[in-house]
């Protein structure tokens, strides 16, 4: 026999798998609600749960790690803003001993365009090239100048000079710190942002998440299929059982049917036999009292000849 069965995983499984009733009468079900099926469910909801759980921590930890990486680049422009300020710092300073050296130069009443300015620049230019990492080359020619300008002394003027300039040589190396750090900091966060760009963690995530919960929702259907089977499999065993008994009840009642058939048939013989013997008494009866009134119409006749006899005999003798 061919059973035509539909399974269902909606309001009723998600009843049933907390503890809820169907409202649906089952004598009327046509279609088996997996909810409805049997007590045994632990499996199904642990599985439903494991993957949730699964799906839940690879969200949840790829958030964190990404939260995370947004709290670092947040660190980040944080510290670029930090060093910006500190090379604001650093050139405020900086522009303020330049205006100091020109009012040294003023009260010194040196050119722009003197010898005696040219000649500090190119000491100037000889510290600048003796900075660690500096791009500044001294010619030969220059190197040669600066010998034979130290070698005729410095002028007040230029020592004092030089020695305002050196003054801010601290803040030219925090100046050239900050820059360094912001340039570090500057292609991390690119770097991170061009990672992004490629492969977003919180969408890779997601997708994984819902692997697991399609291969979970597959498994659960596969496990629902089997708890079905097993349901249909004890459900039609119960109706043959059920057909079984129905059917000896059936032939319980013919053969009792059968019996009260017979019995009836043999009260109803017993009842035309008695009438019938009633009947044959009644005839009976009838024919006796015939027979009785015949007997009496002789005897009375007799009766009558015996009594004309006798009168008769009385008249012969007289």
């Amino acid at each position: 026999m061919k059973v035509n069965q539909t399974i269902f995983m909606g309001d009723d499984t998600l009843r049933a798998r907390h503890g809820q009733e169907s409202t649906q009468n089952d004598s009327n079900k046509k279609s088996i609600f997996a909810g409805g099926l049997n007590k045994a469910v632990d499996p199904i909801l642990q599985k439903k749960q494991q993957a949730q759980k699964q799906a839940m921590k690879i969200v949840g930890d790829t958030f964190a790690n990404d939260r995370k990486i947004d709290d670092d680049l947040d660190e980040r422009r944080a510290r670029i803003k930090e060093n910006w300020e500190i090379i604001g710092k650093a050139k405020a300073e900086l522009n303020e001993i330049s205006k100091q050296r020109d009012e040294l130069r003023s009260r010194y009443g040196v050119e722009e365009d003197s010898q005696e300015q040219q000649d500090l620049k190119l000491l100037e230019k000889e510290i600048d090239a003796r900075k660690p990492g500096s791009e500044i080359r001294l010619t030969k020619e220059e190197r040669e100048q600066i010998e034979e300008i130290k070698k005729n002394g410095l002028t007040e003027y230029q020592t004092r000079s030089l020695e305002m300039k050196k003054s801010g040589e601290s803040y030219e190396t925090e100046i050239d710190e900050a820059e360094k750090v912001i340039k570090t900091e500057n292609a991390v966060i690119a770097s991170v942002k061009l990672e992004r760009l490629k492969k977003d963690p919180m969408v890779e995530a997601q997708k994984n998440a819902k692997e697991i919960i399609d291969a979970a929702r597959d498994e659960i259907i596969g496990m629902l299929i089997d708890e079905s089977k097993d349901h249909i499999d004890e459900e039609m065993e119960e109706k043959k059982e059920a057909a079984e008994k129905a059917e000896e009840k059936k032939e319980e009642q013919e053969e009792k049917v059968e019996k009260k058939n017979e019995k009836e048939a043999q009260e109803e013989q017993f009842r035309e036999q008695i009438q019938a013997s009633t009947e044959l008494m009644t005839k009976s009866d009838e024919l006796m009292d015939d027979v009785q009134r015949k007997v009496k119409k002789i005897l009375d006749e007799m009766k009558l000849l015996e009594e004309d006899l006798k009168g008769a005999a009385v008249d012969t003798v007289g």
